[in-house]
């Protein structure tokens, strides 16, 4: 009977084994080693997994060709050297775990990192290694086994992923938006984001909350409504879902407004099979909304009401007058006093109004409070200043909003202002100062808030002026206290 060549099989290793004639280790010729280290070999050489024999107390590094390929550039070299010199940068923790085996004893690793050489550079490597003993015809441990299975491209994946779900939550949080994913295929199974726990003010246990949890959650006036909707969303064949809707908070019992907006994935039968989404608090926009829409019916109440008043006027005016030139002249003095009398409706008590009221109610109309530096002192301006100072702090923010510094989201008004002591002459100055938007360009003419700032002082008109830096516009105003029909207390500048 013809006798097989040892070692059985196909590769590169088994060839290269085949052609050893014992020079190559200090075991000698392959024909002459132990029948228990080639029986191991032989297994180890007909596996597809990679392992690895380390025999002996050197151990003599035996392996397959799966193995030489997390060998890398130090393949073939390796074959027979002793582990310690053919990965020196591990030496430390092939000799601990080399203990350990010879003393009987095996062990397994998961996601192990290590810093290879194996291609000249520094390269890190995750290995998955599970370290067995192999006994001789005595029993005793004469190598060690090793099954190595490289993890390095799942574990970069899985950072990756991880990084990209930080990076997720982080937008999450910046933008405030509260992620969400529903599992369709058995009901509802839930997944809930930090952020989206945080808008509805739950606790970090409540990520895998139930349906019926977030149900009861809604306000009860459109429990109902928005339920319906979304089993019609899912049960349909609708891929977007939106929905507007309160909710009360388990936190704090706050009711609040959600925008809720989602893709539904489904199969080709078009079975519902996923739904991801977000969520966004926009109870500040709702409550907007409302005060808007109480706003639009208060001025049209008001204007209903000076229509009728100017009719009123008038048709008195002209029926009792005893010529044009009177009637003209009366109706415009009615028409002031008219005005006066909004002034002292929209303001309060009295139709002077401070400076700082002014400002803020100005910001608080046009533009975010937050992008606002305002110091000044207390100044009291009369109605007609008051309404011209309004007019061109309206002005200035809307500009602003449009082209300036409020155009985007860094840009920064300061608005300034005080009472100087100019040669016995109290002289009130404010200053309006925009920076961090974008680049500034003089307007190639003059528009309508150009003019209309320019002749809202008009006994001073040339206290105002614009200039218009790259960094951004200046505007100044600078004003005789007593032209502006009001008194000042002490006021900083």
């Amino acid at each position: 009977m013809e006798q097989r060549a040892w070692p059985v099989g196909q590769g590169e290793i088994v060839a290269m084994l085949r052609r050893w004639t014992g020079q190559e280790t200090e075991l000698g010729a392959p024909s002459g080693w132990p029948p228990h280290l080639r029986d191991a070999l032989q297994l180890i050489l007909l596996s597809p997994s990679a392992i690895t024999l380390l025999w002996g107390e050197r151990g003599l590094m035996f392996y397959n060709d799966a193995y030489s390929v997390i060998a890398g550039a130090r393949h073939p070299a390796t074959l027979g050297m002793s582990v310690f010199e053919a990965w020196p940068e591990v030496e430390a923790f092939n000799r601990a775990v080399m203990a350990e085996v010879f003393a009987g004893q095996s062990s397994s690793y998961r996601d192990l990192p290590f810093v290879f050489y194996r291609t000249g550079a520094a390269e890190e490597v995750w290995l998955n290694v599970d370290y067995s003993p192999v006994l001789d015809e005595t029993g005793k441990v004469a190598g060690v086994l090793a099954l190595v299975t490289e993890t390095t491209e799942r574990v970069h994946a899985e950072q990756a992923l991880r990084r990209r779900e930080q990076e997720l939550a982080q937008v999450q949080k910046i933008g405030r938006v509260g992620g969400l994913e529903v599992d369709l295929r058995s009901g509802f199974r839930n997944r809930r984001s930090p952020e989206y726990l945080l808008i509805h003010g739950l606790p970090p246990e409540a990520a895998q909350e139930t349906h019926e949890d977030w149900v009861r959650r809604i306000h009860p006036e459109e429990r109902q409504a928005v339920e319906s909707h979304f089993r019609a969303a899912v049960q349909g064949t609708d891929t977007e879902y939106q929905a507007e809707y309160r909710i009360i908070r388990p936190s704090d019992g706050a009711v609040r407004w959600i925008s809720a907006t989602a893709q539904i994935e489904r199969d080709a039968d078009d079975k519902a099979i996923r739904l991801v989404g977000a969520h966004l608090d926009v109870t500040q926009r709702k409550e907007a909304e409302a005060e808007q829409r109480l706003l639009m019916q208060e001025l049209a109440h008001r204007v209903k009401n000076t229509l009728a008043m100017i009719q009123a006027l008038a048709s008195q005016t002209f029926r009792d007058a005893h010529s044009l030139e009177a009637a003209r002249e009366i109706f415009g003095a009615r028409l002031a006093a008219l005005a006066r009398a909004h002034d002292l409706l929209v303001g309060g008590r009295r139709a002077d109004a401070r400076v700082a009221d002014i400002a803020r109610s100005v910001i608080a109309l046009q533009g975010d409070a937050a992008r606002f530096r305002i110091q000044g002192g207390e100044v009291v301006l009369g109605p007609k200043a008051a309404l011209a100072l309004t007019l061109i702090l309206h002005e200035l923010t809307t500009n602003a909003v449009k082209y300036g510094a409020l155009s985007n989201q860094t840009g920064i008004v300061t608005l300034n202002w005080g009472v100087d002591d100019m040669e016995g002459v109290k002289q009130f100055r404010l200053r309006w100062q925009e920076s961090g938007g974008p680049p500034v360009t003089p307007p190639s003419r003059k528009g309508f808030g150009t003019r209309l700032i320019e002749r809202s002082f008009p006994a001073v008109r040339t206290g105002t002026a614009s200039v218009y830096l790259p960094a951004g516009l200046i505007f100044t105003l600078d004003a005789p206290l007593h032209s502006l029909d009001g008194g000042a207390s002490e006021a900083g500048s």
